[in-house]
């Protein structure tokens, strides 16, 4: 083993690295370059929108008056300071993809977009007001055999085909799809019947959010669950973060007059909730 002193060999290696970035064109950045602002895009439905957080904003410029998105400022983007967010009450994966190419110019300037996504493809707005009215009757078992049985199967390749368009759209991209809250927290203060619905749809959410987080995998996206978030604070909880339908919300807590807020999060669902839960993965 040649013994040359730690300091000349040193010497020698940076001399060499330096040779072979000279020859390979490469060239040392400057110290104090700084990284470009991030640019933050959400797309998404209703949850990615803000509904049920408090007044509706102003309309995305591009999209139609007679598709309301019913933004918040309470909306998780808003929270997260997003430079646009594109989130639309009802929007399914087939919207989304829309709504990405009606905003391909914007996009392509993103280095993160969040997707929240998949509810209204498998109708679980049906399911939540047909199983809270009761959670034995034959409509709610025909809303959850549609939608678990026959919808969620062709869910995935929805997702992949939307993903497609969305990192086409946004090339530099990091593409992050969030899930959905468990809506309920079974407690005393839900009756026999109550309960047997909340239980009903919590799973449903679970399968839900199962199949989101296999489709971000196998497609090569982010997936930030925010089920640990909301736990405890499902309606019928005494602090709860979803917009309760009547008869099931809180006055001054979670009840809305507006018959769209039903089934979302309130403004405090948004900010520690699904805000939080995305932590680092957006600016």
């Amino acid at each position: 083993m040649n013994n040359v002193p730690i300091g000349r060999w040193s010497g020698r290696l940076a001399a060499a690295i330096a040779a072979i970035a000279l020859v390979a064109g490469f060239t040392a950045a400057p110290a104090t370059a700084a990284s470009p602002d991030p640019v933050y895009i959400a797309l998404g439905d209703s949850y990615a929108a803000g509904t049920g957080g408090g007044l509706y904003t102003a309309q995305p410029d591009k999209i139609p008056s007679d598709s309301p998105c019913l933004q918040t400022a309470a909306s998780y983007p808003a929270v997260r300071n997003a430079t646009l967010n594109l989130g639309c009450f009802g929007a399914t994966t087939e919207d989304v993809s829309g709504i990405a190419t009606l905003y391909a110019s914007e996009l392509a300037a993103a280095t993160v977009v969040t997707v929240t996504v998949g509810g209204n493809d498998i109708d679980t707005g049906q399911v939540a007001f047909a199983c809270t009215a009761s959670g034995s009757s034959p409509a709610c078992q025909t809303a959850l055999y549609n939608s678990l049985v026959v919808k969620l199967r062709a869910l995935p390749g929805k997702i992949k085909a939307m993903l497609q368009t969305v990192k086409s759209k946004a090339p530099n991209a990091r593409v992050v799809l969030t899930g959905y809250p468990r809506l309920f927290t079974v407690s005393a203060g839900l009756t026999a019947e109550q309960t047997q619905a909340a239980r009903s749809m919590n799973s449903a959410a679970d399968l839900l959010n199962a199949t989101i987080a296999f489709s971000a995998l196998v497609n090569r996206a982010g997936y930030v669950s925010v089920t640990d978030k909301f736990a405890g604070h499902g309606i019928g909880s005494t602090s709860p973060w979803i917009v309760g339908p009547t008869g099931l919300c809180s006055l001054a807590i979670n009840c809305s007059a507006s018959p769209y807020d039903a089934f979302h999060p309130t403004a405090t669902g948004y900010r520690d909730g699904y805000a939080a839960a995305l932590g680092a993965r957006v600016p």
